[in-house]
């Protein structure tokens, strides 16, 4: 109930006692501003906080009674919590669960509106927690998409430009605008080095950003490792992070995307459930498997212990491959020299990710699966 008297106070009122013999009805209520009681309402306080933490002078009892003529009679009597019995207070756990729009709703309108205001593009990323009924996006996870945003917009810049690191493709950044409801959202914009923003990448960046999103909607796993593999393993490993913080709270992903001077806006969504399918299948594919024959290296490194290894192929411009060896390939190269005459032929497994956690060189990795001495002279083992 809201006051009529007074515009931002909102009257909460609980039934906790009725004497039927006596004809007497016995509620709580309780004033509190707008931010607590759109807060008791969508659940984010205990309903039982409304009472045991009302301040002073906020709270009374009132005793509702019926007169033989059926006439009702408010009695009003202040009331602080601390006097209130215990069986008077709601359950621990109760709470209330209603849609509360806590803030404006988002409007496309707006960011077409302050994109040609601008003269740069700008984009909003719709996001929710799962079952949260107010505005609000854990602090972590919102910084670890708009990272990952960031990255694949640099890394998509790049591929635009034949991968070449320019000075409009090194300065380009995003910046946090504002952040509106409906339910969480990060409104953009694209940071440009130079006098008028280069719409020929920002046009191809949201393009392939909002057919990423497009891949992820459409529930296919071809679909998506095709939209994928059409990207470099960086940018890959940004669309990876910028669907792993959304997965984490059970969020879907909208985004909206106004290039600049086009006045026009682009939008591309998918539900969490996509969200979340599309991250366990990235997570989940099986790496590439494909095979190097090295017809004659120097076998610089080997470690029998640990059955590591290292080989240089003096046949491909010195290309260097570093990884693991079985048991078998280790008895194998046991009692082989290491060195640069030491000369080698060799079979190598090669493993390269989807995406990757970086931690090795484009997450390529090596299996030596067969090792021989190279004879000089005749050119093989």
């Amino acid at each position: 109930m809201r006051s009529t008297f007074i515009r931002d106070l909102y009257y909460v009122v609980n039934t906790v006692d009725e004497d039927e013999d006596a004809g007497v009805l016995t509620t709580l209520a309780v004033a509190m501003p707008n931010e607590r009681f759109q807060a008791m309402r969508s659940g984010l306080i205990p309903f039982r906080a409304v009472f045991v933490e009302a301040p002073d002078g906020m709270m009374s009892r009132i005793d509702w009674l019926w007169t033989e003529n059926d006439e009702r009679i408010a009695r009003i009597i202040p009331t602080r919590a601390r006097d209130l019995p215990t069986e008077w207070l709601p359950s621990i756990e109760a709470r209330l669960s209603l849609p509360t729009a806590t803030v404006e709703p988002f409007e496309e309108s707006k960011i077409v509106a302050l994109s040609a205001a601008q003269d740069r593009t700008i984009f909003a990323l719709e996001v929710e927690r799962d079952s949260a009924t107010i505005t609000e996006f854990p602090a972590r996870s919102a910084g670890a998409l708009q990272l990952a945003v960031d990255g694949a917009v640099t890394s998509l810049a790049k591929e635009s430009i034949g991968g070449e690191l320019t000075d409009a493709v090194r300065e380009m950044s995003v910046s946090v605008l504002d952040l509106q409801a409906a339910s969480f959202v990060l409104v953009l914009a694209i940071e440009s080095p130079a006098l008028f923003e280069v719409t020929d990448i920002t046009s191809i960046v949201f393009e392939n950003i909002s057919s990423f999103v497009d891949s992820v909607a459409s529930g296919q796993d071809e679909a998506m490792l095709a939209e994928l593999k059409r990207h470099t393993q960086t940018t890959r490993n940004r669309f990876r992070d910028i669907l792993r913080p959304l997965a984490a709270e059970g969020s879907g992903l909208a985004v909206t995307s106004v290039v600049a001077h086009t006045n026009q806006a682009r939008s591309s969504s998918a539900d969490s459930e996509s969200v979340r399918a599309a991250v366990e299948f990235i997570e989940n594919l099986k790496p590439e498997v494909s095979y190097v024959e090295v017809r004659r290296g120097t076998l610089t490194g080997l470690v029998l212990r640990t059955k590591r290894f290292e080989i240089v192929d003096v046949g491909a411009a010195g290309q260097t491959y570093k990884g693991e060896m079985t048991e078998d390939v280790a008895q194998r190269a046991n009692g082989l020299s290491v060195g640069n005459e030491s000369f080698v032929n060799a079979l190598i497994r090669v493993e390269k990710p989807l995406t990757n956690d970086e931690t090795d060189l484009n997450g390529i990795k090596y299996y030596l699966e067969s090792i021989d001495p190279f004879n000089v002279r005749q050119g093989r083992p």
